[in-house]
Formats: structure tokens, sequence, C-alpha cells
């Protein structure tokens, strides 16, 4: 990115402020793309070096995108950033913890699935209960111990290990392959089981390849390269099935796909662009699927994930699911419904306290609405939101849309 041209188009107005999440809470300039910019500016003069004190102020973005939204001069402010990190990491190196992740875990389904059941055997065997009951937590470095209190409950294998590589069913109409994302197929194991049970009843042939991580965790941290790598391998596997469609369930890792041509100047990237679909709006443009719940009317809001909500029919698709849900579920809308809830991937793991507020207000928003359940389509939204939501009250389930729509099918065919 061009960051000369960036700098010039920002007029100072300020404007950056009232949407910037991070600078609601602390009111601190650096936090605003505002501030950053002017850092940016000293950087290119050669009056400023980087260093740790930089890179802390640069890390502390959530790459919401709500600055871009709102500019009145097209400032894009989260790609500003993102690159601001890209050069980071060319001066300073990738920090020692995310090489680790991002170049030996993440580049390797091997170790990752290894990582995996070791987390698993950690949480069954009893020594998390242990850990956290003794208080030996308190005892690790900086917020290692809030960080371990976010680990989600894994699942001792992954999701693609246990499913067929291709469902067929009969007189199907659509082929689509399903990108499955690592927290779907580490964690969320009933969202990709209720996306199964959905186009298995819709007749569409599904087909969940070998495949890798989208690489939003190291194109967020600036590691390119490492995006790069992960970037090419999906693309190679994906532009070589036959299908109609690649659908996923997470808003991360569809717009990062879907800026694969942009981020890497991938031509045979732009084949996958058309193909390309949020299994929301897979469900109503493509299937439009019908529903008929049977129910009391439990009240449910939604959680637009940043990703999505950007996204053609990524804010009208899951309403309008939730909708067909009626009479089981009443839709509710809170007033928070597009505000960060601040996961930000790993952004709640390495600015605990600073995320924890920010989803405070997205909490107080479901609370006041009167739901019980709030849904999302994002599974890092999912994990952020349960462990905010537990903090304050055991009333409020989370869920991903499509567990609700699956739940109803089930419904149907039980009554």
């Amino acid at each position: 990115m061009d960051y000369l041209e960036a700098l010039k188009k920002c007029s100072r107005c300020g404007g950056c402020q009232a949407h910037c999440p991070l600078y609601t809470e602390t009111g601190r300039e650096a936090y605003v793309v505002r501030g950053k910019i002017e850092l940016l500016e000293n950087l290119l003069a050669g009056k400023l070096e980087w260093n740790e004190r930089l890179s802390d102020i640069f890390s502390a973005c959530l790459l919401c995108g709500s600055c871009t939204e709102n500019c009145p001069n097209g400032v894009m402010g989260d790609k500003l950033i993102r690159s601001a990190r890209k050069d980071l990491v060319l001066v300073k190196g990738v920090p020692i913890v995310k090489k680790n992740i991002f170049q030996h875990l993440l580049t390797n389904n091997g170790r990752l699935n290894a990582v995996g059941k070791l987390i698993a055997l950690y949480q069954v065997s009893g020594l998390q209960k242990l850990v956290r009951g003794t208080g030996l937590l308190k005892l690790l470095p900086g917020q290692l111990n809030k960080m371990e209190s976010l680990l989600p409950k894994f699942s001792g294998r992954s999701f693609r290990n246990q499913v067929p590589r291709i469902n067929n069913v009969e007189n199907s109409k659509i082929r689509a392959a399903y990108f499955t994302g690592c927290v779907t197929n580490f964690v969320n194991h009933q969202v990709g089981s209720s996306v199964l049970e959905i186009l298995k009843r819709n007749n569409v042939e599904l087909i969940i390849p070998e495949q890798y991580c989208c690489g939003v965790p190291a194109v967020a941290s600036g590691d390119m390269e490492t995006g790069r790598i992960l970037a090419e391998r999906n693309i190679n596997i994906f532009t070589e099935l036959d299908v109609d469609y690649i659908i996923t369930d997470c808003a991360s890792c569809l717009s990062t796909f879907l800026e694969y041509p942009e981020l890497y100047e991938n031509e045979k990237a732009q084949k996958l662009i058309p193909k390309l679909i949020d299994i929301n709006r897979f469900l109503v443009e493509v299937l439009d699927i019908k529903l008929n719940p049977k129910g009391l009317g439990k009240k449910v809001t939604y959680h637009d994930p940043c990703h999505l909500k950007r996204i053609e029919g990524g804010k009208e698709s899951p309403r309008e699911l939730l909708k067909r849900l009626s009479p089981a579920y009443e839709f509710v809308e809170m007033k928070a419904a597009d505000k960060c809830c601040g996961s930000a991937g790993s952004f709640n793991l390495t600015h605990y306290d600073l995320s924890q507020k920010v989803a405070k207000n997205k909490v107080d928003s479901v609370s006041e609405c009167g739901a019980l359940v709030v849904a999302t389509a994002c599974p890092s939204c999912m994990m952020q939101l349960e462990h905010s939501i537990a903090k304050r009250t055991n009333s409020i389930t989370v869920k991903h849309v499509v567990e609700l729509v699956a739940e109803s099918l089930r419904s149907e065919m039980n009554s």
C-alpha cells in the first residue's frame, strides 16, 4: 500500500475517533488511525524509527474497519495499519511466539493436529482444572493467565478427520466445497456438523478437501510471507476442484480468501472469487431454504462480525435466516449489533483487558434487548462472546446461525 497516497488523503478531521472501539475505551490518540498516521509521517520523514513502543501502538488495532467505513476522505485505515505491521516485521522480524505459531504450526497440519490433541488432553485429563484451582496460572508472566482463561474446549480430533471428504447425495444439482477454517476444525465441531446436515438435507454434494489456515493470523500480524505460503496452498487446492461454490462458515476466512488476488497478485486466485460465498448467503440466496420450526418464541439477537457485514449479503442473510426461524425464535435487533466484539483474531490474547472492555458493550447490548440467544457467523466472535458473557451471566447462550437452522430442521423431522 502506498503510504504517501493514504497519508495525503487524511484531513485530520478526527471523524475516526467517533467510530474506533479502542479510542472509545481509552481516549488515547495513538490508538486511533489519525494518531497512527501522524506517527507514520514521522517514520517516513526519518524522525522516528521502529521500536518496541511503536510496535505496541501499531499492534493496538482491531482491524475492524470502522474507521475506513466512516472516513469522508476514503482513507483505508485498516489496510494502512496492516501495511505498517508488514513494514515493522521487515525491520524487527516476527516475535518469536508468533513466528513459531505461524511458520511452524499453521503451515503444517500434522503439527497443528498434534497441538490440538495436546490441548484437549490438558483439558479432559483434569490438569487444566488442577492448574486453575491451585492458582498456578497467577504465577505466569504478563497476561498468560488471562490468555489461558480464553481457551475454548478443544476436540481431541480435527473435524475434517472425522467426516467423509466427499458427501455424495442423490439427485444433487449443486456441488460445493467447504472451507472449514481452524476454529470449526478444532473447536466448534457442532458448526461443521450443522453445515453438513443442512446441505445433505437440501441435496448439495459437498467436498471437504485437505486445506490450510486461510492465513489471516499471519497477515494481520504483518507476516505476509507465511500468509503467502498458506494462500498459495489453498488457491492450488480449491482451483483444482470442479465445484459450483466454495462455502465457509467463518467471516474472517471468507474475507481473507476474497483478498487473495489483491494481497498476493495471484491471477489463479481470481478464479475463486465468483465461487466464494458465506454459508448464510448460500442458504438464503442459492437454496432459498424453507423452515417450519415449532416453538415458543425464544428471543434471539445477532452480532455482526466485522469481516462479514461489508461483504455482499453479509448483513442481510443471517438476519433473514433468523427471521425464518419464527415462531421457534423471535428475532430482536440489539443496539450495538454492528459494533466489534473485541476479538479480532488474536487481539483478545495479546490485549486481553482492552478486548474485554470492548466486549462489555456488546454483552450489555445483548442483555438490554432481552435475548436469551446471541447468534453470529464467525467462530472467532463466538469464542469471544462466550467468554465475555460467561463472566457476567449464564442465562445467555452463543450459537452460530447454522446451528439454529440445523436444530430447526431436526425438529421438523421429529414432529
